[in-house]
């Protein structure tokens, strides 16, 4: 009778030692997978077998990545957590369960890109040889900021593109910058439309918002009036200068009662070579001896225009640049 007690008590520790023995997880499956990148943390997605990796367009593409990856309990992950992999689609990832049941998983990389935007309300200028500061958070966007990966022409009125040499940067302040770098040769001086590619996509502005300028030393130099001027109405005055070129109608003005400047009349452009320009002083000009370079009702000022593509150009309203004539003398217009 006392030999009872203790199979009781050994049939019951062989029931908890049952009980408490647990079989090998089956789980073999991807939990979190992120990647740090620019400062960033971009989180992938699972759906079946695929690892989504939706990067966004502004990031710059890696062509490796180092993935923190989570798993399921008791489960391994080949590569490992960390290890360097090709950062492509069909890269895969093998999971294996605590029991030795495998899953495979493979890298899917979609490119997350809303659609490209180009500022259509300011001018974008560059002269001939030089460059363009744009700024990327407000100006022109949402493309890749990887020169090997977007693509910036500038096009033409005919609807021909001409690529131009981009480079990204930050300044000073933080601002995501681009410079569009124009060449001195193969590019005409005018407004362009603006087109970028980047990714799968491309857009172009609708209006010719950018302008290939001449450089600021070629604006032409009018010389100094050293000795009094007389010219009748009808006929021409010539004014001489240095590096003429695309010249326009001059202007004539003078000064009211109270200082203010206001045009007398333009002066019709008759011919000009790179040394001189010469102008017809209109048959209805105010006759009268006029203090040439003054500044009152008595005084008068003549501006050449210039071409539209130097120094101050926006795309919405046509420039009107001018060089002034110098001078300091009595200049007449007899009848």
């Amino acid at each position: 009778m006392k030999l009872v007690p203790v199979i009781a008590i050994s049939l019951l520790a062989v029931a908890c030692k049952k009980e408490t023995e647990q079989e090998p997880s089956p789980y073999n499956r991807i939990a979190n997978f992120t990647i740090e990148a620019g400062g960033s943390t971009v989180s992938a997605a699972m759906s079946g077998d695929s690892i989504l990796v939706y990067w966004p367009s502004y990031l710059a593409q890696p062509s490796t990545i180092q993935p923190q990856i989570e798993v399921s309990e008791g489960a391994a992950i080949s590569p490992a957590s960390g290890a360097s992999v090709a950062f492509k689609t069909g890269t895969a990832y093998t999971v294996k369960a605590q029991n030795g049941k495998e899953k495979k998983f493979y890298l899917k990389v979609v490119i997350s890109q809303p659609p490209i935007q180009i500022y259509e309300g300011a001018s974008y200028i560059a002269p001939l040889g030089g460059e363009a500061v744009i700024d990327n958070g407000s100006a022109m966007r949402y493309f890749d900021r990887d020169a090997t990966a977007t693509k910036f022409y500038l096009v033409d009125t005919a609807g021909n593109a001409t690529q131009m040499n981009i480079e990204f940067f930050t300044q000073h302040d933080g601002t995501l910058s681009m410079r569009v770098k124009v060449p001195a040769t193969g590019v005409k001086i005018g407004g362009y439309r603006v087109r970028i590619s980047s990714g799968t996509l491309t857009h172009t502005t609708e209006n010719y918002v950018f302008g290939v300028l001449y450089p600021a030393s070629e604006k032409p130099i009018p010389a100094s009036l050293e000795a009094p001027v007389t010219v009748k109405r009808g006929e021409t005055i010539t004014f001489a200068g240095q590096k003429y070129f695309d010249l326009k109608d001059a202007i004539a003005y003078t000064y009211d009662e109270n200082y203010n400047e206001k045009e007398i009349m333009p002066l019709p452009l008759v011919s000009f070579t790179t040394t001189s320009a010469t102008y017809r002083i209109p048959a209805n000009f105010p006759a009268g001896t006029y203090q040439f370079g003054d500044w009152g009702p008595n005084a008068i000022g003549i501006r050449l225009r210039i071409t539209n593509f130097i120094g101050w150009w926006n795309w919405k309203t046509e420039p009107k640049n001018f060089v002034e004539i110098p001078g300091y003398i009595a200049f007449s217009v007899t009848p």
